[in-house]
C-alpha cells in the first residue's frame, strides 16, 4: 500500500467516524467518535506522522461536515465554514500534543498512554471551545474531562485487542512452522535408517570386490577390473559417509535439548493432519486420547511412527471415517494404538506390509505406485527402540496397529 493511499484511508475513516456523535449523560454537548479512530491509527501505525495524520484528519472532518451541511441541511457555505473551522484547530493541537509526548515509545505501558491520550483530548477540546468563543464553565470542563477519559480508554482497549489478535496470529504462524519443522526432522531421521543400512551394504560389497581382486591376482585383466570396482565402491562409500555425517550434524543442533511433552507433540500431529485432510478434501475425524503425559527424549522418532500410521489409516478410510489415536502404558512399556474404520487389509497381503517397497497404493492420475517404505520405516524405528508392532484387521471393518515401546527407550528411564 502506497503512503498516499494509506493516508487517504486513514483520513476518510476519521472523517466518517467523526459524524458519529454521542451526548454524554444526556447533556446538550456533542462529541464525535472520530478521535477514537485517530487514536488507534496513531497507536497502531508507527510509520505515519502523528502531526500530519492529525492535521489531515482535521481537514477531512472539516470538508465532510461542510458537504453534509450544504447538501443535506441547506446551510450556507459561509455559515458552514464558520461553524466547522474550529474542528481543524482541535486536530492540530491534538497532533502537536501527541508529537511532543512521544506516545509511541510508551504505548505498551498501559496507564501512561491512556493519560497522554486523555490530556490530548481535553486540551484540544479547550482550544476548540476558546476558538468558538464559548464560555468555559465548570460543567463544560467536567464533560470534557469525562469524554476525554472515555474516548482514550475505549481507543486503548481496542488497541490492546488488536495487539492480542496480532500476537495470536503470529503464534499460530510460528506454531505452524515449528510443527512443519518437526515433521521434516522426523522424516530425515527416518531416512537415516536407510542410509545407515546402505552404508553397511556398501561395506559388504566392497569387501567382496576386494576378495575377488585377491582371488584373481594372477589374471591381469580381471585384477585391474576388480580393483577398479573396489575403488569406485570405496568412493561411493565415502560419499555416503559424507551425506550421513552431514545429516547427523544437522540433527545434533535440534537434539541438544531434544525433548517434548507428549501432549505438545500430539497437538502438532493433529494440526498437521487436519491440514492434510483439508488439502485432500477428506471427511475423516481424528480422536486423540492419551493416558499419560510425559517428556519424550526421542520424539522425532515417535513423530515418524505415528505420522505414517495415521496417514495409512486415512488412506484406508478413503474419504470418510474415524481414526482413534490412543496412548496407554504398563509398568515397563508405553503403548500406542492407531485404529481406523476403513477397508481393512487383505489376509494374503498382510505378511508383506512391512517389506520395503511393498505397496498397494497407486496415484489415481498418473498410475504410479507409492514408494512403499512408510511401514518399513515404522518397523525399523520401532526395532531401534527394541519395541514391537502388531496388526489386527478385518475387511470393511478397520485396522488397528498396536505399537509397544519400552519406557527406557522412549523417555529414558
Amino acid at each position: 500500500m502506497t503512503k498516499i493511499k494509506k493516508y487517504l484511508i486513514f483520513i476518510t475513516s476519521v472523517a466518517l467516524f467523526g459524524e458519529l456523535y454521542f451526548h454524554p449523560f444526556n447533556s446538550s454537548l456533542r462529541f464525535s467518535a472520530g478521535i477514537i479512530v485517530l487514536n488507534l491509527i496513531i497507536l497502531i501505525d508507527e510509520d505515519s506522522s502523528p502531526l500530519s495524520i492529525s492535521y489531515l484528519s482535521g481537514i477531512g472532518v472539516f470538508l465532510v461536515r461542510i458537504f453534509i451541511r450544504i447538501f443535506f441541511v441547506s446551510m450556507s457555505f459561509r455559515d458552514s465554514i464558520a461553524l466547522h473551522f474550529p474542528s481543524i484547530i482541535y486536530y492540530i493541537v491534538y497532533g502537536l500534543f501527541i508529537l511532543t509526548t512521544n506516545i509511541r515509545e510508551r504505548k505498551n505501558q498501559f496507564i501512561t498512554p491512556i493519560i497522554i491520550l486523555t490530556f490530548a483530548d481535553i486540551i484540544s477540546n479547550i482550544f476548540e471551545i476558546m476558538v468558538r468563543s464559548q464560555q468555559i464553565t465548570p460543567h463544560l470542563i467536567q464533560m470534557t474531562i469525562l469524554v476525554g477519559i472515555a474516548r482514550s480508554i475505549i481507543a486503548y482497549f481496542i488497541y490492546l485487542l488488536y495487539k492480542k489478535q496480532e500476537l495470536f496470529l503470529l503464534t499460530r504462524e510460528h506454531q505452524k512452522r515449528y510443527s512443519q519443522l518437526n515433521i521434516l526432522i522426523s522424516d530425515i531421521q527416518a531416512e537415516m535408517f536407510y542410509l545407515k543400512k546402505s552404508t553397511h551394504d556398501i561395506e559388504e560389497v566392497m569387501g567382496k570386490s576386494y576378495q575377488l581382486y585377491e582371488s584373481y591376482k594372477h589374471d591381469k585383466a580381471l585384477k585391474d577390473k576388480t580393483l577398479d570396482i573396489a575403488r569406485e565402491i570405496h568412493e561411493i562409500k565415502k560419499d555416503y559417509y559424507r551425506v550421513l555425517h552431514g545429516f547427523e550434524n544437522f540433527l545434533k543442533t535440534f537434539e541438544k535439548n531434544g525433548t517434548m511433552m507428549l501432549s505438545d507433540m500430539l497437538v502438532i500431529i493433529r494440526e498437521n493432519t487436519q491440514r492434510y485432510l483439508i488439502e485432500n478434501k477428506k471427511n475423516v475425524y481424528l480422536n486423540f486420547d492419551f493416558k499419560d503425559d510425559f517428556e519424550l527424549k526421542k520424539y522425532y522418532h515417535l513423530f515418524t511412527i505415528l505420522n505414517n500410521l495415521i496417514i495409512n489409516a486415512i488412506d484406508a478410510c478413503k474419504y470418510k471415517g474415524v481414526i482413534h489415536i490412543t496412548q496407554d502404558s504398563d509398568p515397563n512399556n508405553i503403548i500406542f494404538y492407531v485404529r481406523d474404520d476403513g477397508e481393512g487389509i487383505d489376509e494374503d497381503i498382510l505378511p508383506y506390509i512391512f517389506n520395503p517397497g511393498f505397496t498397494t497404493k497407486y496415484d489415481e492420475k498418473s498410475g504410479k505406485s507409492s514408494t512403499g517404505i512408510g511401514l518399513s520405516h515404522v518397523k525399523n524405528i520401532i526395532g531401534e527402540f527394541k519395541g514391537t508392532i502388531e496388526v489386527n484387521t478385518l475387511i470393511n471393518k478397520g485396522t488397528t496397529f498396536k505399537v509397544i515401546i519400552p519406557k527406557n527407550s522412549l523417555i529414558g528411564w
